[in-house]
């Protein structure tokens, strides 16, 4: 049995989540009598494994987990596959309303972050509440209440109780099991999508009188990708090169689904977050850092992780891990429609790992994305990495700024 299914935004606070399941998944089988050994949920970057086919191992787990835990926050509600995960569990829940006349208790919404952005129908919802803490807000959410060592104990005693509701909702009131042949990328969200991205084309210009803050509004996309000539021969030797172009700035890891080049989309989110932005091949990925620290710039490096078995660019990107400081974000989308990637899984993430074992054992980063799986975690995982990567900037002590002209008059102090 497969007592729950944990659904959550991905996001910097997913040990966060990680260490939630354990506890939870601890007091399910102890409550449950069950062995260590026992499966009770279901997290997608825990209970995949490599080489399993994504979307039908996801579709797999909603059909047949007894309850459903979403984890509520601001990303939550932004996000499509986790729409898609509720709209499945609830059309179960709906089918045996129809069967039994009665709801049963099996979708728990828990409060991870407070948030104002979700449906009307997700606000009307009564929520497993994590206790009140002294001298904070009332319903902090259960990401503040692990955070705090002093919530220790309450924290222990809320997951004891969520851990008996699941319990009881298993055996009390069991939903029927339902169809394990949902094609994934088909079902359509339960959350009202938000308004698309405004259509490429430059920001406006930047009025202001100080030079630096022209030129510190500027991200630079670097682009690690093959050509589709290069994709489909050895040592990339890919089958399906339908996702390449002529440059590598033509890759879109997202087809068919969306269409566009990644770095289209990418602008568009800078945009919205008003930076102007450039696309740089990954072989001029030294001189544009450099320009980047010298303007307080964003870099952000678009890697096709196909394109680490490329010698030039694994030579590239290795260099660059191995610095003691690493300025740049890093984001290695992986589509989860793309069937040839998923075959080739185990062996892609070796390769990425070999060419980024610096980033790869510091995980937590958030400006280390590994396995963007489609555009609707794509945008929101972005506008984190570009909020993320400007706080870093100018939360450096040392800001540095462009020089006057040399013929620039000096100042003179004039004395009364």
């Amino acid at each position: 049995m497969l007592y729950f299914f944990l659904s959550y935004a991905r996001g910097s606070d997913d040990t966060y989540v990680r260490n939630f399941f354990t506890d939870l998944c601890v007091e399910v089988r102890l409550l449950a009598g069950l062995r260590e050994s026992d499966e009770v949920g279901f997290l997608d970057n825990e209970s995949i494994e490599p080489g399993d086919v994504w979307a039908a191992t996801l579709v797999d787990a909603l059909s047949r987990c007894r309850s459903f835990l979403p984890l509520c926050s601001p990303r939550f509600f932004l996000s499509e596959p986790c729409g898609r995960e509720w709209a499945i569990f609830d059309s179960r829940i709906r089918l045996h309303e129809q069967v039994h006349r009665t709801r049963p208790s099996t979708l728990i919404p828990l409060r991870w972050l407070p948030s104002k952005l979700m449906p009307e129908f997700a606000a009307r919802l009564q929520y497993f509440v994590e206790p009140q803490l002294d001298g904070q807000q009332p319903n902090p959410g259960i990401r503040q209440l692990m955070r705090l060592t002093r919530n220790r104990d309450d924290y222990l005693e809320f997951v004891t109780r969520l851990a008996t509701r699941i319990v009881d909702a298993a055996h009390s009131d069991p939903l029927q099991d339902g169809p394990r042949d949902l094609d994934w990328h088909n079902v359509p969200s339960a959350f009202p999508l938000p308004a698309d991205l405004p259509a490429l084309r430059p920001p406006p210009p930047v009025v202001n009188s100080h030079p630096v803050a022209s030129s510190a509004n500027r991200v630079h996309f670097v682009v690690s990708a093959p050509t589709s000539e290069a994709a489909g021969q050895p040592p990339v030797g890919r089958n399906d090169v339908s996702y390449y172009g002529a440059e590598p700035a033509d890759w879109a890891p997202y087809r068919p689904h969306s269409p566009e080049p990644i770095v289209a989309y990418a602008a568009k989110v800078a945009f919205r977050a008003d930076l102007e932005s450039r696309v740089i091949p990954v072989e001029k990925l030294d001189e544009t850092l450099a320009e980047a620290r010298d303007n307080n710039q964003v870099v952000v490096i678009l890697v096709d992780a196909w394109s680490t078995r490329i010698p030039r660019n694994r030579e590239i990107l290795r260099e660059y891990d191995e610095r003691a400081e690493r300025p740049a974000a890093v984001m290695i989308p992986v589509n989860s429609a793309d069937d040839e990637s998923h075959r080739n899984s185990m062996a892609l993430a070796d390769s990425v790992r070999e060419t980024f074992p610096g980033n790869w054992n510091q995980r937590e980063d958030s400006r280390f994305r590994w396995r963007v799986l489609d555009l609707s975690n794509f945008e929101p995982e972005l506008q984190t990495v570009l909020a993320e990567s400007r706080n870093r900037i100018f939360a450096d002590p040392v800001i540095r700024r462009p020089l006057p002209p040399a013929t620039a008059e000096r100042p003179i102090l004039e004395g009364p």
